[in-house]
């Protein structure tokens, strides 16, 4: 008898990750049950339309019960909070509250980024340091947890006009890029709408017995 797929629960549904996620383990057969801020723009009427894909639409900050129907039966976890969606280290430490309480997660990943106020003389990244804040407190919970870290979005370059990605078309027809990043060290880049969604249905399928507690 074939074995019924798993369901991965995720947050933030039209983020480039979950997307990413969501188009693949759909497309293989996984259900998906997501996150989901606003049915408007393009991506969430895509993902509506996708099979075995149930979008729960609400705010995260503070919605306990939104949460435990998000994992509710779910083995699998993505989720990767925003700032946007308000206090992210109070969201982070909640989802993860709820996945454990749900006592069905068997493999827990976490999109994180690194505190660099930890690793030498620099200023934490705003943006960066509650996704390390939520890291540790994860991983005290002692669920069965990934970490994964992504690279500069190729897309940066072909989606919102970001100070830190605009291009400046030259008169001979080539662009210009300029970024405070040493020349001569090397930046790493995906394709997050192609390349996530792959890669963590790969961690999920080798599982933790290889990649718990590992980033």
């Amino acid at each position: 008898m074939t074995q019924p797929q798993k369901t991965i629960a995720v947050v933030n549904a039209t983020g480039r990750q979950a997307a990413s996620l969501i188009r693949v383990a759909s497309a293989v057969g996984y259900s998906v049950r997501a996150q989901i801020h606003s049915l408007k723009g393009v991506i969430a009427p895509e993902l509506q339309q996708l099979p075995n894909v149930t979008l729960l639409q609400g705010p995260l900050l503070g919605n306990t019960a939104l949460m435990d129907e998000l994992f509710k039966g779910a083995q699998l976890a993505f989720i990767n909070t925003t700032s946007q969606s308000g206090d992210e280290v109070a969201i982070g430490h909640d989802l993860a509250d709820a996945a454990k309480r749900a006592g069905t997660i068997q493999h827990y990943i976490y999109s994180s980024m690194p505190d660099h106020s930890v690793h030498g003389p620099w200023p934490a990244v705003p943006q960066w340091a509650p996704k390390f804040t939520v890291e540790n407190y994860i991983r005290q919970l002692g669920m069965p947890s990934t970490f994964v870290y992504a690279g500069i979005y190729n897309n940066n370059f072909t989606s919102l006009p970001y100070p830190l990605f605009q291009m400046e078309l030259l008169p001979d027809g080539s662009f210009e890029w300029r970024a405070p990043f040493d020349p001569e060290i090397p930046l790493p880049w995906l394709d997050a709408e192609h390349d996530v969604g792959p890669t963590l249905l790969q961690i999920f399928k080798d599982g933790p017995k290889k990649w718990n507690g590992h980033r």
